[in-house]
């Protein structure tokens, strides 16, 4: 089975360096990494800077923020984008892209993996059959270390040297390479290990490597998803096991991909399919394809925090995990938009982010606060009558009106149509 991904941004930030093609095997050698670059690849993206952790914007001038809002072709703009993030795997750290590509399930890259671990295990699983495991996608709210896991994404280069169209790493579209922890002890910032797996591998290397289809629990959809390693094979690479034990997994971990064709169906909140011309789906995103969130919000209740809780740090805008951070609105002026163009694409706003727990775990070091600051939110951001007694909202979840689009930091974000919002659960 093949998997689809369209071309890389020509914006993206570009690293030249070496790597053998045996990376397929994904081993490590005593914890140190490959050679820099992958055969025939440039880096896309960045690992988050710490002035980027903050909730404070470096982007937008002063000049700027006293004129706005200002009026568009066809609404107010209120705002820039400040930042954008993908999350390749699952709750793990983020990479930071100054570009992205907006499908029709999100923006490339983010969530396309995923760990999980298998319930009630009996013995080695059938491979042959996708009914015979019970395979569930696992979280930061388990396994809060999941936050020290770091990515890069690494993608086909024309202009490398060892660059041909049958080169292993430009056929499986790039590669993901994974950092982790040595699980024996140290710190979560040094000393990582490293592997890389092929970012969307052909047929013939899905057969090459034994990744198989297997059916894996998210939510309340049970999507056949790619296989790429599990404590439950003998043969697995070394690395399943150990990040199995630095997270602190006792039953059986696994690696998904997402894959082609076997995407989730979003309904509840969005548009339907003839509103919008075409189904919106999801890979392992929450819910719907995009996330954003203004910095403003963000910085209230930062204030808040240091009022009511004045030994909690500043708030890293980062612990929310979403795609795109907006600079430039008041604070929770994003609660009414139900439609904005972005650059030149526009979005269904469809409803708000209902928080769970996992904003309480710094995404700096996986370590999780007792209460803070989700008690915080619920009391005074429990504004959804649809979201249920005592959940907090803070952010948006957003449908792209288009299959296809690109996204860019200093975009402009044009209201084009606000109103009221009534979350519909899962």
């Amino acid at each position: 089975m093949a998997f689809s991904t369209p071309t890389v941004p020509a914006s993206a930030t570009l690293i030249s360096i070496l790597l053998p093609t045996v990376f397929f095997t994904g081993r490590y050698l005593n914890g140190r990494s490959y050679a820099d670059k992958p055969c025939a690849c440039k880096q896309y993206g960045s690992s988050p800077q710490p002035a980027t952790e903050s909730w404070r914007s470096k982007l937008i001038p002063k000049s700027w923020k006293k004129r706005h809002p200002y009026q568009g072709k066809q609404g107010p703009v209120v705002g820039l984008v400040n930042g954008l993030y993908v999350h390749p795997i699952k709750s793990c750290k983020g990479v930071r892209v100054e570009e992205a590509e907006v499908l029709s399930t999100g923006l490339k890259y983010d969530r396309n993996f995923t760990f999980a671990e298998l319930l009630d295990p009996k013995g080695e699983p059938d491979t042959n059959s996708s009914e015979s495991t019970n395979w569930k996608f696992v979280t930061q709210r388990k396994y809060r270390r999941l936050a020290n896991i770091r990515l890069e994404i690494w993608v086909p280069d024309p202009e490398s040297p060892d660059y041909s169209q049958d080169q292993a790493n430009v056929t499986s579209q790039g590669i993901l390479r994974v950092q982790y922890p040595d699980p024996s002890g140290g710190s979560p910032n040094t000393g990582l290990k490293t592997f890389d797996i092929p970012y969307s591998p052909t047929e013939g290397l899905i057969s090459q490597m034994g990744y198989t289809m297997q059916r894996l629990t998210v939510w309340k959809d049970s999507p056949d998803a790619l296989l790429i390693a599990s404590t439950t094979n003998a043969s697995a690479p070394g690395w399943i096991g150990e990040i199995q034990a630095y997270i602190g997994c006792s039953k059986p971990l696994a690696l998904f991909r997402v894959a082609a064709g076997c995407e989730r169906q979003v309904f509840r909140n969005a548009p339907s399919k003839e509103q919008l011309g075409y189904q919106s789906v999801v890979g392992f995103v929450d819910a719907y394809p995009l996330h954003l969130l203004g910095l403003s919000s963000v910085a209230d209740l930062d204030q808040k925090l240091a009022s009511a809780v004045p030994e909690f740090k500043e708030t890293s805008a980062l612990r929310f995990r979403a795609n795109i951070y907006c600079d430039g609105p008041e604070a929770y002026a994003e609660d009414s938009w139900k439609r904005i163009r972005i650059g030149q694409s526009e979005y269904h706003v469809v409803c708000r982010t209902t928080r769970c727990e996992l904003p309480n775990i710094d995404q700096q070091t996986g370590e999780r606060h007792g209460s803070q600051p989700s008690k915080l939110m619920k009391s005074y951001r429990n504004i959804d009558p649809g979201a249920g007694l005592n959940k907090a909202c803070m952010g948006m979840q957003m449908v792209p009106a288009r299959e296809r689009g690109t996204i860019r930091v200093g975009d402009k974000i044009e209201v084009l149509e606000t109103g009221g919002h009534h979350y519909i659960s899962q």
